[in-house]
């Protein structure tokens, strides 16, 4: 037997919001049961795994052990990072090479880091 992953976690202030700019990322809504104000949302992409977005009381202070690497199924990286930061994702890092290798660290609106490769 074997794990599959159920969840990618995010803790944050306001799950909703957070949750919708996820949502735009993946191309998948918010699932219709959640609502603005509830303590936990999900976004639940067919083929999982489900995102899902908890309350907590305390800001992001370090950058993250564990994150999402992205890549665009139908648009080349910088197109796929300017289509992120339009959705409010800011650039943390750009390790883009002159040979078009490398990739960019993006953080969504809580603080939370993710990669656009290639």
């Amino acid at each position: 037997m074997v794990s599959f992953v159920r969840n990618v976690s995010f803790d944050c202030s306001d799950p909703y919001a957070l949750a919708r700019f996820w949502s735009g990322v993946v191309g998948h809504p918010v699932h219709p049961d959640c609502a603005p104000g509830d303590p936990e949302v999900v976004v639940e992409p067919p083929g999982g795994p489900r995102l899902y977005f908890q309350a907590v009381p305390e800001d992001k202070v370090v950058k993250n052990r564990v994150h999402v690497c992205l890549q665009s199924a139908d648009l080349g990286r910088d197109e796929e990072v300017d289509r992120l930061v339009a959705l409010g994702a800011t650039v943390f890092a750009d390790l883009r090479e002159a040979d078009g290798g490398g990739w960019v660290v993006l953080q969504d609106p809580a603080g939370n880091e993710f990669c656009v490769t290639r």
